[in-house]
């Protein structure tokens, strides 16, 4: 397995930095995250320019037709700006429909997705907090030739910029089901905004009575489930791949301060301590790296190793909020301050560590995968 990047890995990624140093700093991010709507509409918009929503759909639907490796590249560049757009969320749906939806699904949403004119966020978690797949109490009840929805799902990111949710709902008969509900705008679908520690905006839908096509659904039954664990699996290693992007801003920024803070006539990175905690910091930034683009090759087209991706995200969940809280220590007082954006990478880290499943949800699913 090489890691090292290929020419098109490495276009990516200059290409991001560059435009995410121009258009995704913290003024923006701060900007998101006291509601500026249209500061996430504008930086949307130069997205889907650059063509980043049609990365990895097949080129048959209008794609790029990258892997998900590819696309580790570009989630790396931004979890380092902390940029404030959906790319994971559309990722991860979009092959979700690809690998388990029907063909006329397909045909309909994925060159949509990759124009950017349709946005498809996950909605499964509800007032448990739940990732699981069997987890669902939002009903989708069979009247007529409609499907009618009713329930209310949480921690839905996005929700205010996306027009369908992938849903995770109850049928009749008991089982799960994966069903594409569209909510822009939709009758009997109400967003309320959540507080939430990340930045970005994220929304509990309700659904009251929405009517959808039974064409709507993706999977049923068993294979609903599967679908929901790739899911999962794809978003958890997809966050590993921003928090090692984060990981390796914060260590550069904090290695860039403690070089620059003078204290008793030297600079306070000479101090042991400092390189002691500058060297921890280094080495879980590189573990969860590694861990996060070997979860991420292991994805193609047709499967994916369980495996991998639940080490990817427990690593990422338990070093990277803990990287980020020595780096406050580093910084001093000046570090727990509002006006410095090292809160910005703390408060991120500590929401995406539950998103997609905290670590003890991974440890359960590792636990499985090796059979104890």
């Amino acid at each position: 397995m090489d890691f090292g990047l290929t020419e098109t890995q490495e276009l990516i990624r200059s290409s991001a930095r560059e435009f995410l140093a121009d258009r995704s700093g913290p003024a923006t991010v701060r900007a998101v995250a006291e509601g500026d709507a249209e500061a996430i509409a504008s930086l949307w918009k130069d997205v889907v320019e650059l063509g980043w929503p049609a990365l990895t759909v097949p080129e048959e639907h209008g794609g790029a037709g990258l892997s998900f490796s590819d696309l580790a590249v570009l989630l790396e560049e931004l979890g380092a700006s902390l940029a404030p757009i959906p790319i994971v969320e559309s990722a991860i749906t979009s092959r979700i429909l690809e690998r388990y939806g029907p063909d006329a699904i397909k045909v309909e949403l994925l060159p949509q997705i990759a124009t950017g004119d349709v946005m498809v966020t996950p909605a499964i978690v509800e007032r448990d907090a739940s990732w699981e797949a069997r987890s669902a109490t939002v009903v989708a009840t069979r009247t007529g030739s409609s499907l009618v929805i009713t329930g209310e799902k949480r921690f839905v990111s996005f929700a205010d910029q996306a027009t369908h949710a992938l849903t995770l709902v109850r049928t009749d008969d008991d089982g799960p089901a994966l069903v594409v509900v569209p909510i822009w705008k939709s009758p009997g679908v109400v967003q309320t905004p959540m507080k939430h520690a990340s930045g970005v905006p994220v929304s509990s839908l309700n659904f009251n009575e929405v009517e959808v096509s039974p064409s709507n659904t993706v999977a049923t039954g068993g294979e609903a489930v599967a679908a929901t664990e790739e899911l999962v699996a794809a978003g958890g290693v997809a966050r590993a791949a921003q928090l090692a992007g984060l990981a390796r801003a914060v260590v550069d920024s904090t290695v860039k301060y403690t070089s620059n803070r003078q204290q008793f006539g030297r600079p306070v990175g000479s101090f042991q301590a400092i390189q002691h905690h500058l060297a921890d910091m280094a080495v879980a930034a590189k573990q969860v790296n590694h861990l996060a683009h070997s979860a991420a090759w292991s994805f193609t087209r047709e499967d994916y190793s369980v495996r991998r991706a639940a080490q990817a995200k427990i690593a990422a969940s338990e070093k990277i909020p803990a990287l980020c809280w020595t780096a406050h220590q580093c910084h001093g007082a000046i570090g727990f301050t509002w006006e410095h954006d090292l809160h910005l990478y703390t408060r991120r880290a500590l929401a995406w560590k539950t998103d997609f499943g905290d670590p003890a949800f991974h440890k359960a699913i590792l636990a499985g995968a090796m059979g104890l």
